[in-house]
Parts: structure tokens; C-alpha cells; sequence
């Protein structure tokens, strides 16, 4: 099962976050601009950020040239510190694109205090979440 995990290239922690989903998933992370759009995935994750007033245009760009012709299943997961809005305009654009979005997200709070430094239970968190998707795909996809 080749699995991929990627990121946006300016989230520092989203990318924490995806390399020890990704070490768990016994593959590697990687951004978003280093993705290969004609190769073959049976489960692609997508990190991202959410920034208060700013748009992510570069995670737009990326799910709009997607297809589901090479992404077999689709999972997602964001971090954000004051809500968590920008998830759900992903939902709707993967949607729109018709892509194989699983039905689970992974969401989880980060703290101000800790830049560059996520806390044991999101990490926790993000490795049960690709496990289950990972199992999910194996046995039910």
C-alpha cells in the first residue's frame, strides 16, 4: 500500500506533525511542492495550518489539481489556534473536486506558548488517526 503524507511548505508545525505520522506510516513526508501528481497513492494525508484572515492559496492550488484517478483515498488534518474554520472550506473544495475524501479529519489545538514544539497527545493523536486510516484502507478500500 503506498501511502503518502504531505504538507504546506510554510507550516512549521503541520510539518512536525506530518513527519511522525508519516515515520508511523512507515513512509516519509513531504511539501506539497514536491508532490508528484501522475503517481499512483492509495491514501494520501494533507497537513496545513490555519491562520486567522489569511487565505492558503497554495493548499487551494494543490487540492484543485488533484484527481481521482491516481488518489485512491484522501485524509486530512489541520492545527489551529482559535478555531477551526479553514478545515471546513478544504471539506468543501476536495468535494467539488470529487475527490475520495475519507469520512474522519484529524483537528487539534495548538498552544501559543510552544512554537516549533507540539505537545505529546497531538502527536499521540496524529499517530492513531493514520493508523486508523491505514487500516481502513487496507481492509475496507
Amino acid at each position: 500500500m503506498k501511502v503518502q503524507v504531505v504538507y504546506t511548505s510554510h507550516c512549521k508545525d503541520a510539518k512536525l506533525l506530518a513527519e511522525d505520522m508519516a515515520r508511523y506510516a512507515r513512509t516519509y513526508a513531504k511539501p506539497i511542492t514536491d508532490f508528484s501528481f501522475q503517481e499512483d497513492i492509495d491514501l494520501l494525508v494533507i497537513g496545513f495550518e490555519e491562520y486567522p484572515c489569511i487565505k492558503d492559496k497554495e493548499l487551494e492550488n494543490f487540492i484543485c489539481q488533484l484527481s481521482r484517478h491516481h488518489i485512491h483515498n484522501l485524509a486530512l488534518f489541520n492545527l489551529f489556534c482559535f478555531k477551526s474554520k479553514q478545515m471546513e472550506k478544504v471539506i468543501q473544495l476536495c468535494l467539488k473536486q470529487d475527490l475520495p475524501l475519507m469520512r474522519e479529519t484529524y483537528s487539534c489545538k495548538k498552544s501559543l506558548k510552544t512554537k516549533h514544539c507540539l505537545d505529546d497527545d497531538i502527536l499521540s493523536g496524529g499517530r492513531v488517526y493514520i493508523e486508523d486510516m491505514v487500516n481502513i484502507c487496507n481492509h475496507y478500500y
